[in-house]
């Protein structure tokens, strides 16, 4: 499907009878469809990569490809951690290496996926990291609740062959569980999810699936049949919560296989993948990005002869990489928009795709039509391979990494989008749409260049 609908003008048919029935047959002219208005993003550049490739730094990396939004030292702003580093509103003050893990690694941060939550009850928002170079698997660290003090590192989970996780409600009873999400197989391996617990260690693993089942990278947390509990989805099908989430069996439902496009085989999806009635029915569909391939999809969910099925649509075909992706309300309507992009130069470039244009999506959800919106759109042939040109470094050449962040930062009330990848850190704050009305121009005067003449 196309994503990008258009509405039809004023001068779209009418039919003949209905002139015929106003007085002197002369159509009365039918009100103008609202013409599309466009959200204004103002992107302020927070952090980046020093480009001086004789150290083995470049405007494209290394930096930390994942951001967490919370309140740091409690003053009730929102502030900015970003791998090793944390930056503190109003004015982004950075505090370099405040923790331990998201080392550098070649090209790389070791820092695939983060999050927030007050882990041990403290009043205290912590920052939750997984990694899968150096310091494979998930650690939580401590929030001192001091700037310039380090924060202690805890184990949540180590683990080879994993990247990342979705943190939501699993339990019933709390919205700081932690579904771990793998992308390597191993004998004996099955997903699992941890339960938020009220006491140190503050959390408690569970096994979810049999050897090996939804083990793939890619997993989201959402309630799928309707019946108030949330379920685990996975490229591959999706896990029935039970009654008794932490103490029953789940039940694995193989109901449908994402392929990327273009593929005929079964792929990874981004993380996280999202569950949300797409278009109106009542019933939760399912957002998927290929999360090294090409394409985007969503999964209608449908009752067929009383007997659950997923249709595949397509969103997008002709871009690769949408490795994660959020669920946000951007325009105030109490409708929440998808919001989405390439990961820059994922596999340090080697991705399918990975020299095509660079970008960040919005999507406006209307009844299983997705409206594809430009935050930002950037080429990238011009600095690379036989016919790069040497230009100077870019900037604002962006791509969402691994874990983009959607929140209110200036406490505006339009939320603004928080996005780490290999090119820096970026708030992209919402201004609004764009004014209708004539306004000042901001533009020199006229008068004011010499080559100016009256006319």
């Amino acid at each position: 499907m196309r994503t990008k609908w258009l509405a039809l003008g004023a001068a779209a048919c009418v039919p003949a009878a209905w002139l015929a029935g106003l007085p002197g047959g002369v159509a009365a002219p039918e009100p103008r469809p609202e013409a599309p208005r466009e959200l204004i993003f103002a992107p302020v550049r927070i952090d980046g990569p020093v480009h001086d490739p004789a150290r083995h730094t470049y405007w494209f990396g290394p930096f930390a490809e994942c951001a967490s939004v919370l309140d740091i030292d409690g003053d009730g702003r929102l502030d900015i951690a970003a791998g090793r580093n944390y930056y503190l509103a109003p004015k982004w003050t950075r505090y370099s290496d405040y923790r331990d893990g998201a080392e550098t690694n070649g090209p790389d941060v070791d820092d695939n996926y983060e999050g927030a939550m007050d882990v041990n009850n403290d009043g205290r928002v912590d920052v939750l990291s997984s990694g899968w170079m150096r310091r494979q698997g998930i650690w939580w660290y401590e929030n001192p609740g001091k700037p310039g003090v380090k924060w202690n590192s805890h184990a949540l989970h180590p683990a080879e062959g994993l990247e990342g996780m979705v943190i939501g409600n699993l339990s019933g009873r709390s919205d700081k569980d932690v579904l771990v999400n793998y992308f390597a197989r191993k004998p004996g391996r099955g997903l699992i999810w941890f339960e938020h617990i009220d006491q140190a260690p503050w959390f408690k693993e569970h096994v979810l699936g049999p050897e090996n089942v939804g083990v793939v990278h890619g997993a989201g947390i959402g309630d799928i049949n309707g019946d108030g509990r949330n379920d685990v989805v996975t490229p591959a099908g999706w896990f029935e919560a039970p009654a008794e989430p932490a103490a029953q069996s789940w039940t694995w439902r193989p109901d449908y296989q994402f392929t990327p496009f273009g593929s005929d085989r079964p792929g990874g999806a981004g993380l996280p993948m999202l569950v949300t009635d797409a278009n109106g029915d009542g019933m939760n569909d399912i957002i998927i990005g290929s999360d090294h391939g090409y394409g985007l999809a969503w999964y209608e969910q449908t009752s067929e002869g009383g007997k659950r099925r997923f249709r595949k649509h397509w969103i997008e075909t002709d871009f690769p990489t949408f490795h994660t992706m959020a669920l946000a309300d951007l325009d105030g309507d109490g409708k929440p928009e998808l919001i989405t992009g390439k990961q820059l130069l994922a596999h340090n470039g080697g991705d399918a795709g990975g020299y095509e244009p660079v970008f960040v999506f919005y999507y406006k959800i209307d009844r299983g039509r997705f409206e594809r919106h430009i935050v930002s759109y950037s080429y990238l042939t011009p600095y690379f391979g036989p016919e790069a040109r040497n230009e100077a470094p870019p900037n604002y050449i962006v791509g969402v990494g691994m874990r983009l962040q959607v929140e209110d930062l200036n406490g505006d009330g339009r939320k603004d989008i928080v996005i780490a990848c290999r090119t820096g850190l970026y708030v992209f704050f919402n201004q609004g749409y764009t004014p209708r009305a004539r306004g000042a121009n901001w533009l020199p005067p006229r008068e004011s260049y010499p080559s100016h003449k009256p006319w």
